[in-house]
């Protein structure tokens, strides 16, 4: 009897065991480990770093739901740890969090299903590999991930330096065609693996994902990094390595000069991969602005050309204007547009600090649920030298500050108050057959006039005679060939030859033949088919025997392709994304600015009178003009009042084209006006002297 009370009484205790929920749950401790060297600003220790996230049973709740999230612990430099308690079989989905907003953005590989990092708690308490904020370990949009999964003969090492104040002040030769020449240089015990006295390792540049919202200050693009590999039987754990950054390939722009010493780092124990706490370029900050006045700013933006392209469906859409980028306000604000009754204006109204007499910038974003597209927008009269601040709308505050509107309803190729618009997120409705037309009369006039060569940014397909553009061919890059049986892995394709060699991709024809209407007219075609699975916003780029030498790095045609039928023809303009470049060709006209009497080469048969160059300018610019004949001329400057600050010209000038250098050191910074009188022809142009 006692044995069968005995076997009874332990079977109510298994049954309740099992039955029990608190005696069922196991709970494992899972430890973090983050590194925040790919958060496009400059962390403390002080800082907010968390995850959150949810799970199906989670102990920690402060997870659960998406809530306020776990803060991390800094652990030194870039890195953030924290350990926390889950329940075995629980599906957690979690993401790294900086500050209250800088959430990662959505990818999407095994790791990271629905946007989310994922694990399921098993029965053994683990501690993760080091994660990088935004960067799964398998999707590297960006950035370079300086640890491995397996064991190798190397060590990686991330390398990170902040060009914020190099950018601001032009300091070290520093001009905006040097965003792909920043690198490192250095010792490593003699190897010939990545790091060298001799030669330059080169970074990236960094883009700040979601444009850098407002929880980062620092201007996107100011960050470059990059990951160095050191052969593990060359160093020994304790080793010093001397690096130092610098510009370009050649010694003289490179950093700490002067005797100062150079920058160092160990060879940690047990060879491990690892990474550097980030610096700036010659330890030296960037002097951020005061933005001491008040502004109340109204934006008013014509989204009629939005519409028109079909990336913009007025009275159901939202578009948003983002504020203060590159510490041009006190913070960056985001407002909604309200649309002004039954026309396609929108507008809004936004209180701010900045400073008077000095650039604001802002841009027009489409907000589409979650997601917000930013408009197409490239600053023609861009005066700087960060180079991805010309992506970036500009307006000059007012001396007195104050109230001020910023009107954004001109249609043209090229002002800076132009209308903005956006690439539409649709996908094609049906299949359609696109015909990509490019019209390269703007390349001859440029090269054959202007005496201009057509740079290859990427390469060395330099274009300096007009005939080298028949000769080599022209081809199509970008997404908008992103194509089965075209090139169907990535966005873009490697900027060589074979762009335009190869027959059955991306070359285009000027031969009657690929859809191409007339042979040897200079204007090229291509044929593709896209699907249902395409986006109908295209973005594309051309060049010349394969090489990217149509304009700067970064600055791309955006076309909604037309799927109301089953063919379609994009007409393109080759250089029309920018047209200050290309400055013999009216790109609203879409003619030559004169055209050439045909006995007199180089005499233009009409008069004009040029856009300023370079416009901002400090303190210098020119000013360019023709004239079909010989005549008097008066070339005069005045301030915005209407009064006269300088004659440039007073004389009789020969027929042809003419360049005048204006010099404005004297003046203070503002808008002015030049005029240019010849006969019975006038004509006034605005410029922007920023000092």
């Amino acid at each position: 009897m006692k044995k069968i009370l005995l076997v009874a009484f332990i079977a109510l205790v298994v049954t309740a065991s099992i039955l029990s929920p608190t005696m069922q749950a196991q709970v494992k401790n899972l430890t973090f480990i983050v590194n925040t060297a790919t958060v496009p600003d400059t962390l403390k220790a002080t800082d907010n770093v968390v995850l959150v996230g949810s799970g199906t049973g989670s102990a920690d709740t402060a997870l659960t739901s998406w809530g306020a999230g776990k803060a991390l612990t800094n652990i030194g430099g870039d890195y953030w740890k924290t350990t926390l308690g889950f329940t075995v079989g629980d599906t957690l989905k979690y993401k790294i969090r900086v500050r209250a907003n800088g959430y990662e953005k959505d990818l999407s590989d095994g790791f990271l299903a629905q946007g989310h990092r994922n694990y399921a708690v098993t029965n053994n308490d683990t501690t993760f590999p080091v994660q990088f904020w935004d960067n799964g370990p398998n999707s590297m949009p960006q950035y370079f991930r300086p640890w491995t999964t397996v064991p190798d003969t190397f060590i990686n090492v991330y390398f990170r330096v902040n060009m914020q104040s190099v950018m601001d002040n032009g300091s070290f030769g520093w001009s905006a065609k040097d965003v792909d020449s920043v690198g490192v240089r250095g010792y490593q015990g003699g190897t010939t693996d990545d790091l060298s006295w001799d030669k330059t390792f080169y970074l990236k540049q960094e883009v700040a994902p979601g444009d850098g919202g407002s929880e980062f200050k620092i201007g996107p693009g100011s960050f470059y990094s990059g990951r160095l590999k050191f052969r593990k039987s060359a160093v020994h754990a304790g080793d010093t390595i001397q690096y130092k950054f610098l510009i370009g390939y050649t010694w003289g722009n490179d950093e700490l000069q002067g005797g100062k010493p150079n920058r160092t780092f160990t060879i940690p124990v047990g060879k491990a991969d690892t990474t550097l706490h980030w610096v700036f370029y010659n330890n030296d900050p960037p002097v951020l602005r005061s933005n001491a006045d008040s502004c109340t700013v109204t934006f008013l933006a014509d989204m009629t050309t939005a519409s028109n392209n079909g990336s913009f469906n007025i009275g159901s859409d939202t578009v948003q204007v983002q504020v203060g980028f590159f510490n041009t306000s006190d913070s960056t604000r985001s407002i909604n547009l309200i649309g002004q009754g039954l026309t396609n204006n929108y507008k809004g109204t936004v209180k701010l600090l900045s400073s008077a007499n000095k650039l604001l910038d802002y841009q027009y974003y489409l907000v589409k649920g979650a997601n917000q597209i930013r408009e197409n927008y490239f600053n023609f009269q861009f005066g700087g030298t960060v180079a991805s601040e010309q992506e970036r709308r500009q307006v000059l505050v007012p001396g007195t500050a104050g109230a001020f509107t910023v009107s954004d309803v001109t249609v043209g190729v090229s002002a800076a108050r132009r209308q903005p618009y956006f690439a539409s997120q649709r996908k094609f409705s049906k299949n359609v057959t696109a015909k990509w037309t490019v019209d390269m009369r703007p390349a001859y006039y440029q090269i054959i006039l202007g005496k201009d060569s057509l740079v290859d940014g990427q390469g060395s397909a330099n274009v300096v005679k007009a005939d080298s553009i028949k000769a080599w061919g022209v081809g199509i890059n970008g997404p908008a060939t992103n194509l089965p049986g075209v090139f169907p892995v990535g966005d873009w394709a490697s900027w060589d030859r074979t762009m335009v060699a190869d027959t059955n991709k991306r070359k285009m024809w000027d031969d009657g033949t690929h859809g191409d209407a007339v042979a040897g007219d200079t204007i090229y075609s291509v044929q593709f088919n896209y699907t249902t699975a395409n986006n109908i916003g295209a973005v594309s780029k051309f060049g010349i025997r394969g090489g990217d030498n149509e304009t700067a790095f970064g600055l791309n045609h955006l076309d909604n392709i037309d799927d109301a039928g089953s063919t379609t023809t994009i007409n393109v303009q080759w250089g029309s994304i920018n047209p200050n470049k290309y400055n013999h060709w009216n790109y609203d006209t879409q003619k030559p600015i004169y055209t050439l009497v045909a006995d007199r080469p180089g005499v233009p048969q009409v008069y004009a009178l040029q856009q300023n160059y370079p416009n901002p300018f400090n303190p210098t610019t020119k000013i360019a003009f023709s004239l079909p004949s010989q005549l008097k001329v008066e070339l005069v400057v005045y301030n915005i009042l209407g009064q006269k600050v300088a004659t440039l010209v007073d004389e009789t000038l020969k027929a042809g084209g003419h360049e005048v250098p204006f010099d404005a050191s004297r003046l203070a910074s503002g808008m002015y006006l030049y005029r240019i009188t010849a006969g019975q022809f006038t004509s006034v142009k605005k410029m922007m002297l920023l000092k």
